[in-house]
């Protein structure tokens, strides 16, 4: 279990998280103006790391923000970290902005980034434990245009999911004109006649460094993988719903808006991918070389 002030880095330094501050000029509390990741180690390991650095580079690049000097040493933060907390399984939040300066909507000149990573504790990977479940609601997906981009700017997605705990529901799936999208925090994935469909990864989604892998395990599986969209109908009447995510790996949905999907618990091929959805985590972070 993680000290209940645990020790962060910032800006080049790893201190207690109750004393790091940042300046009322920062950008990324005044404009949102930054990116983020989140992931998680396992038994010390991390899962998926590449794609993580990969992805924050590109939504970097996006926000037209150079990767701050210190960019390339994450992985060696992270692992510091770890040691620093006495953690083996945990997630950390990794959040870069463009910095603090006088507020103007101008982007500063020579400002160094912001550069922020947390860690807290996570779950360990228990391969025998049930698969997880979730009821959703639908709810109109109002967010930018660039949703492909793991910005700040997260106030649709805080409201849509509040909103959904208020109805009783765990989670929001969003959809545009009756197409889906996404959840609020999450990929959504349904299977109809033994086949997946889920939103391609276009600027209306988050390509999601668990979509990708589950979306490859599902082809070396050979079940049948359709990125093309599909309407709230289409979902409503599945075989199964699931959703996908670093914090939530592979979990299933079983109601929405109330309604039971399907027979109202998880279906043969989300359970078939969110056991070879472990056996990888199991594989990359678990096994001794």
């Amino acid at each position: 279990m993680i000290d209940p002030d645990p020790i962060i880095y910032l800006n080049g330094a790893y201190g207690p998280k109750s004393v790091a501050a940042i300046s009322v000029d920062e950008r990324g509390t005044l404009y949102g103006d930054g990116v983020y990741e989140v992931l998680r180690f396992y038994a010390g390991r991390p899962l998926a790391m590449d794609r993580h650095m990969q992805r924050m580079r590109t939504s970097l690049s996006r926000i037209e923000l150079d990767p701050p000097g210190d960019f390339d040493d994450l992985p060696q933060i992270a692992q510091t970290l770890l040691e620093k907390n006495r953690l083996t399984d945990a997630r950390f939040y990794w959040q870069i902005t463009r910095g603090a300066s006088p507020r103007h909507v101008s982007y500063p000149k020579d400002v160094p980034p912001t550069v922020l990573v947390v860690p807290s504790t996570s779950e360990a990977l228990d391969i025998t434990a049930e698969i997880p479940t979730l009821k959703a609601v639908l709810a109109v997906d109002e967010r930018w245009s660039n949703c492909w981009i793991k910005s700040l700017m997260l106030l649709p997605n805080v409201l849509a999911a509040n909103a959904a705990h208020r109805a009783g529901a765990d989670a929001a799936i969003l959809h545009r004109d009756g197409q889906v999208t996404e959840a609020t925090n999450a990929n959504v994935m349904i299977v109809r006649n033994g086949e997946l469909w889920t939103h391609p990864a276009n600027r209306w989604i988050l390509n999601g460094v668990t979509r990708q892998l589950v979306l490859e395990i599902a082809a070396t599986a050979g079940i049948p993988v359709h990125e093309a969209t599909y309407n709230t109908d289409d979902l409503v009447s599945a075989d199964e719903v699931f959703l996908t995510g670093t914090t939530i790996n592979v979990t299933a949905v079983t109601r929405v808006d109330g309604q039971p999907i399907s027979s109202g618990g998880p279906g043969p091929v989300t359970a078939r991918l969110h056991e070879a959805l472990n056996q990888h985590i199991q594989s990359e972070c678990l096994t001794t070389v």
